[in-house]
């Protein structure tokens, strides 16, 4: 005659092979190298093109990829222009020259663009101190980062949000939304998208779940993993998937609305998205716009089913 908790104990371990198998992958993970590589990755060019000018403004070297994967979609799906402005190179002096290495790496393997603003050193102290306490540093901050955005003209710009935990993340924030209203100001009336990425806090209120296949996740990693000594003091890229796989859990309801069905995907990355003309900012009309993992996205598209 059987034990009561016989039961019990099979089910308990078919989940615990489950875990196991969850561990056995992320140490997999380990075992892939670091960058930056040596031959150089350098991303596949991809033959549509289409009109799009995407800036990516990082907070850090490693924000561009952790982040970034609406303006990787963009570039691999429809031949988007992306720029990563690499805001800062790190709060240590000593260790800015590695961190400029990996971020030049990395770009190369998104296909991306870089501009360093200050070149080679980024801006200091982009915090909420500096903004209130250093008015004069802080403002020639926002020119400098105004002509960038002059120069360049995107269409799409990209950055941390407003409650982000990070304090270069938060200043970050600031000192893109102050730039860019000062740009469309001297220079255009056509508003621009705007697009806040997630990392250390969650969005409040994201109101675009880009769906993402396992194959474009895994091009996502080969650009992480070339900031190597990042990933190594803390490796964001062994967890980076189930990230991913959380964002489905919360953006089926978040973004698709309290009680909706789980979506029938695996990785997902939350945004907000709104539209800045001047110093107005209009959060999208659409607040549950989902995007598939296999659709093939263009900027006009995306903007589309933004407004509609």
């Amino acid at each position: 005659m059987g034990n009561e908790h016989d039961a019990w104990r099979r089910r308990r371990d078919e989940w615990l092979q489950y875990i196991e198998g969850v561990v056995k992958a992320i140490d997999a993970g380990r075992k892939i190298p670091l960058g930056p590589s040596a031959p150089p990755l350098i991303a596949p060019e991809e033959g549509l093109t289409k009109p799009g000018k995407v800036l990516y403004c990082a907070p850090h070297p490693d924000d561009e990829a952790l982040s970034g994967a609406l303006a990787l979609r963009l570039r691999f799906d429809s031949g988007a222009q992306v720029t990563n402005v690499a805001i800062t190179l790190g709060s240590d002096p000593a260790q800015r020259p590695r961190r400029l290495r990996e971020v030049e790496s990395a770009c190369r393997a998104f296909g991306f663009s870089l501009v360093v603003p200050h070149h080679p050193e980024g801006f200091e102290r982009v915090n909420e101190t500096c903004r209130r306490e250093n008015r004069d540093e802080w403002c020639e901050m926002v020119t400098a980062l105004r002509e960038i955005f002059d120069r360049e003209l995107p269409d799409v710009v990209m950055t941390s949000h407003d409650q982000d935990f990070n304090t270069t993340h938060l200043g970050t924030h600031r000192l893109v939304m102050e730039a860019l209203g000062e740009h469309l100001r001297r220079q255009r009336h056509d508003p621009v998208l705007l697009i806040e990425t997630e990392f250390w806090h969650q969005i409040e209120r994201p109101n675009l779940m880009l769906g993402l296949t396992p194959e474009f996740v895994a091009a996502q990693l080969v650009g992480v993993c070339e900031h190597g000594a990042e990933m190594r003091r803390n490796p964001y890229h062994l967890l980076h998937v189930c990230r991913l796989m959380d964002n489905v859990r919360r953006g089926s309801e978040v973004v698709g609305g309290q009680g909706a069905a789980a979506q029938p995907f695996v990785f997902a990355e939350l945004y907000r998205a709104s539209f800045v003309n001047g110093g107005t900012t209009t959060l999208a009309k659409s607040n549950n716009v989902i995007v598939e993992p296999n659709a093939k996205i263009d900027l006009s598209w995306l903007v589309s089913r933004l407004t509609s």
